[in-house]
């Protein structure tokens, strides 16, 4: 026989080559994938403080009207039909994580509630015109 039979040594070489490639492979799919469900994580805690802060703007709209039909200042403020409008956001009533503030605009004879909900850094706002005060 003249051919040379490959030794195990160069058998034994080429394997663990492989095996190298085949694990920083499997390093990159993992550090491809903790990534991409980091950022799925990340919009759903948007989206829900995005429905935190709405559902806060509309429980103080509703706090704003309540005021309003009864004529009376619930919350204390100093004034019929708004909601913690002293510009202090630690005053501001909170539903859970989500906080609201609601203030009347009066322009033109026309009065407009306008309620802010704030949960995280999502901010909502709401307007209802429910007539002259």
């Amino acid at each position: 026989m003249s051919g040379r039979r490959p030794t195990f040594h160069s058998c034994r070489g080429s394997a663990l080559v492989t095996v190298l490639i085949i694990v920083m492979l499997l390093g990159f799919t993992v550090v491809g994938v903790v990534g991409v469900g980091a950022r799925d994580q990340d919009l759903t805690v948007r989206r829900l403080d995005t429905a935190r802060a709405f559902y806060a703007a509309e429980a103080g709209m509703n706090m704003a009207i309540r005021e309003l039909m009864l004529d009376i200042d619930e919350d204390g403020d100093g004034g019929v039909g708004t909601i913690s409008d002293d510009d202090d956001p630690a005053t501001d009533p909170s539903f859970g994580s989500a906080s609201v503030s609601v203030s009347l605009v009066v322009t033109a004879g026309r009065s407009t509630l306008v309620s802010k909900g704030v949960s995280g850094q999502s901010r909502r706002h709401v307007e209802a015109s429910p007539g002259s005060p």
